[in-house]
């Protein structure tokens, strides 16, 4: 039969309780909305039962009899179900009953699947057949879920296969689907022997799990929704058996199973199962009594408590919710920001206030701000994003602060998750996921599944490293104990900032799934490639504060694992898998890799940068050209084929492979470009000289590395090392203070070629006396490398090919840039240990010479000055600077990548 259409807004009228031959068409469809399902404008959430197989009826269908059935529809409405899971295609006559019953019914499709069916070509026809025609004949009944092509693959099938031909057929299963019914929901249910398989077709993920511990359940949903990204995670079967639990154990269990669902941010569940009346196998199965109701529908326990569970989902049940003030901030998001304020608006949560902070905005915000008078609203000048964070965070009344972007629509139940989870994990900072709305034009869909989107990072399955900006929660008191978010990021960074921060603190940062905002993505190329450059500049100045979590090539170096849309196109290691001896582990876990291969390095600007200078070797060496052609060429084929394996929505117009794979090209590009530019910028060293100098301070500092001073007192490096920070941060000196795995002590940032190293010991000469040392040394930048390996390479090449001319060149730049070197490493030394004698100074020892004769016996004064010229100078260091490039239109968040 074909598919029916209907009104998806109509209001749906009562059925007659007669059985019809046509099925009602008035009824909503259920519908995938980013985490969670929803039926019209109403979230949905699965409160269902599995149902049967039973003995045959009168009409030989593997059903009780329709009156029969009648009854059980009405019963399992009046525990709060709405929903059923039959393991084989209904006859529409049921799919009517469950209509008129309110009920909706989730559909397994049954074929040869515990075969080696791939070895008989009739065995797969059959699959396609079966889904073909279950889709063709119900699938766009209203009352039908979803259908599920597969239940549970044997693993020892999946292995003996692979994994990867096993997920192309199930993609063709659900593609048959799409083809015959495309309003109709699909996926496969799989287990956790199965976990690996992740087929990229589905509307939902469904897993069947059984595990009654609790804490071990929770952090197995945990796990799964990672695995579910941004699409809803229901469970397909959980049961307790009365027989050996007993009936009040089952209660109790079905409730807390029940409770982790919703709390960890699931869409639903099934509970295994309305009736003890099961019939497998051409007999009645009486050995175990799963079901809620005994086989003469007699209630259990579980029945009641289910009742009860289930009216309060997915309200809390808790009493001592915190209150909650969640900030916007806004800068020219006129936009999207009625659209996020309404949603704010809506908030499920008891005790909440929304403030809005305009930081300095020309558009028309303060009159959408006046639209609603409920939320407290702070105009400020253009101080950027962190200043405008700051500032909702002193002017909050909650005990959590939360923090969302005006180009987000936060989700009903955003807070109550997000606070929740908080609890139950007992962190101190919390994030959600952010997701592209569906409502998004096709370039902002294009934009993503482009890499450099908002991302968060885990450590482990809920512990998270770093979580974006537009969604993330502190505790407000510990949030401003820290000094609040640094000034001087003012569009990007600062969430990416103050989670290092948190963590070095020694808090941590939980993760809520269930926590979701939408989140609108860049609508045009040229507004992501602005974005992209905005995040380039903030991360040459978050390494500039956190050195010691990035590469040589100033790439972050994240401990965790990175989680989003944009960070699934390029082939990094693919996951390790736990199968267990022979394949035969119960929980066959996914182990997720950060680290980038080969092919990953091809996108980026020190690729493009070796392709170009082979291609100015091609000068003297012709032939050296075809280097830099083939790597250009490997770079288009690799982003080709990311763009192609790209997660773009179902139906998605041909050109969008095209735009995202210009993305793939251009992203990492922009980014590091600005990225290099903003760091070499920000290298901008302070002059050296004091302005009022004493003449110890001057020798100690034109004279050597190696500073010696003595003490009388209980002093010694701590003191010193405590007081050089001190000073090297009231400079605007940027270095790493705080290396846990560093063998020196501090490390400072010089110039474009070097870079600086502090260490100090201190000798124990009979107590009280104590000699201390420092030892500062200069070490070349990789920039300076970079140059030195370039220009020495043309050179050596030019005289091995007799190129007068060229070596000659190349002699002249060697020259050169060994006075420049020479020059850098007598300002950088000089600079450093001009600082670490006033820090010694202030920190009350006495300089010494390397034979112990004093240099100074008077103590320099705690009024001397520094003599650093401001590194404020530096762009994007100061909150104040006049000349200041405007921030983007709406604020986001750092993008982990």
């Amino acid at each position: 039969m074909a598919n029916t259409e209907y009104s998806p807004n109509r209001s749906c009228e009562r059925l007659s309780p007669a059985i019809t031959e046509e099925p009602a068409n008035c009824i909503d469809r259920v519908r995938a909305d980013g985490k969670f399902f929803r039926l019209g404008r109403d979230k949905w959430f699965v409160k269902g039962f599995s149902y049967g197989p039973f003995a045959p009826n009168s009409r030989g269908e593997s059903l009780p009899e329709p009156a029969e059935l009648s009854r059980d529809f009405a019963a399992i409405r009046e525990l709060g179900g709405n929903v059923i899971r039959v393991y084989y295609p209904p006859p529409r006559w049921l799919l009517d009953e469950a209509l008129r019953h309110e009920l909706r019914v989730f559909v397994d499709i049954p074929w040869d699947k515990h075969r080696c069916f791939f070895e008989d070509w009739s065995a797969q026809e059959e699959a396609r057949k079966r889904v073909r025609q279950t889709a063709r004949q119900i699938g766009g009944h209203p009352a039908v879920f979803a259908v599920s092509v597969v239940n549970e693959y044997p693993n020892d099938v999946v292995r003996f296969y692979g994994r990867k031909r096993i997920e192309k057929f199930t993609d063709g299963l659900m593609e048959i689907v799409k083809e015959e019914s495309p309003e109709c929901l699909a996926t496969f249910v799989s287990f956790p022997t199965t976990e690996f398989l992740t087929p990229s077709q589905c509307d939902f993920w469904c897993f069947n799990v059984y595990l009654h511990d609790q804490q071990k359940l929770g952090a197995y949903l945990d796990r799964l929704q990672h695995i579910a990204g941004n699409l809803p995670l229901i469970l397909g079967e959980y049961g307790v058996d009365s027989l050996r639990q007993g009936e009040r154990q089952q209660a109790e269990m079905v409730a807390a199973h029940i409770g982790q669902v919703f709390r960890h941010g699931l869409a639903g569940s099934f509970v295994f199962s309305f009736t003890d009346d099961w019939f497998t196998g051409g007999h009645q199965i009486d050995d175990w009594a799963f079901g809620v109701t005994r086989r003469d529908r007699s209630t259990k326990p579980a029945a009641e408590t289910l009742r009860q569970v289930w009216n309060r989902i997915p309200e809390s049940s808790r009493d001592d919710l915190p209150k909650v003030s969640v900030v916007v901030c806004s800068y020219n998001g006129a936009s999207t920001l009625e659209g996020c304020l309404d949603s704010l608006m809506r908030l499920e949560y008891p005790d909440y206030e929304v403030i809005l902070v305009d930081d300095g905005s020309t558009d028309r915000t303060p009159e959408i701000a006046a639209q609603f008078p409920s939320v407290q609203y702070i105009h400020q000048s253009n101080r950027g994003l962190s200043v405008a964070r700051n500032v909702g965070a002193r002017a909050a009344t909650g005990e959590i602060v939360a923090y969302t972007d005006s180009d987000c629509v936060a989700d009903d139940y955003w807070l109550l998750h997000l606070v929740q989870a908080k609890q139950d994990q007992e962190v101190e900072a919390i994030g959600g996921p952010n997701i592209p709305p569906p409502s998004d034009g096709w370039t902002a869909k294009c934009v993503a599944a482009s890499p450099g989107g908002p991302s968060h990072v885990m450590l482990d399955d809920r512990v998270a490293e770093h979580i974006p900006g537009c969604n993330m929660a502190f505790d407000r008191e510990k949030l401003l104990a820290l000094g609040g978010f640094d000034p001087q990021f003012r569009a990007a960074g600062d969430d990416v900032d103050i989670c290092w921060r948190f963590l070095d603190a020694g808090y941590r940062i939980g993760y809520a799934p269930g926590a979701m905002v939408w989140h609108h993505r860049r609508s045009t190329i040229g507004a992501y490639l602005r974005q992209q450059k905005g995040y380039g500049k903030a991360e040459a100045m978050v390494q500039l504060k956190h050195p010691h979590r990035f590469g040589p090539l100033g790439r972050s170096r994240w401990a965790g694992t990175i989680y989003g849309e944009g960070a699934v196109g390029l082939p990094l290691l693919a996951p390790v898998i736990y199968h267990g001896r022979y394949g035969t582990a119960p929980f066959q876990t996914i182990y997720r890799r950060n680290d980038y291969s080969v092919w990953a390095w091809v996108t980026s600007l020190e690729w493009h940068a070796v392709a170009m200078f082979s291609a100015l070797l091609a000068v003297l060496l012709p032939p050296v050209g075809l280097l830099g052609l083939l790597m250009e060429t490997v770079t288009l084929l690799i982003t080709f084929r990311s763009a192609w394996r790209s997660p773009l929505p179902a139906g998605s117009p041909r050109w969008c492979r095209f735009v995202v794979w210009a993305n793939y090209l251009l992203q990492p590009v922009v980014r590091e470009w600005h990225r290099y530019l903003h760091a070499i910028r920000c290298r901008r060293f302070p002059a050296t000289e004091p302005a009022a100098p004493s003449r110890a301070v001057k020798r100690i500092s034109t004279a050597r590395r190696d500073l010696y001073w003595e003490s009388n007192e209980v002093l010694g490096r701590e003191q010193l090392l405590d007081r050089l920070v001190q000073e090297a941060r009231r400079a605007r000196w940027p270095g790493s203070f705080e290396d846990d795995w560093a063998e020196w002590d501090i490390r400072l940032v010089g110039d474009w070629w070097h870079d600086v190293t502090v260490r100090t010991v201190t000798e124990e000469l009979g107590w009280p006396r104590r000699f201390s040392r420092a030892r500062c040394a200069v070490h070349l930048t990789h920039f300076a490398w970079a140059v030195i390996g370039t220009i020495g390479t043309w050179t050596t090449l030019a005289v091995a090919l007799r190129q007068g001319w060229a070596a000659a060149a190349g002699l002249a730049a060697s020259i050169g840039l060994g006075a420049v070197i020479l020059s850098s490493r007598r300002r950088c030394l000089r600079a450093v240990t001009t600082l670490v004698a006033r820090a010694a100074a202030k920190a009350g020892l006495h300089p010494v010479s390397a034979d112990g004769s004093s240099l100074d016996p008077r103590p320099m004064q705690e009024t001397t000055e520094l003599p650093w010229r401001q590194l404020a100078e530096a762009p994007l260091l100061s909150d104040e600077r006049p000349d200041r490039e405007p921030v983007a239109s709406t604020y986001s968040g750092a993008a982990a990548d």
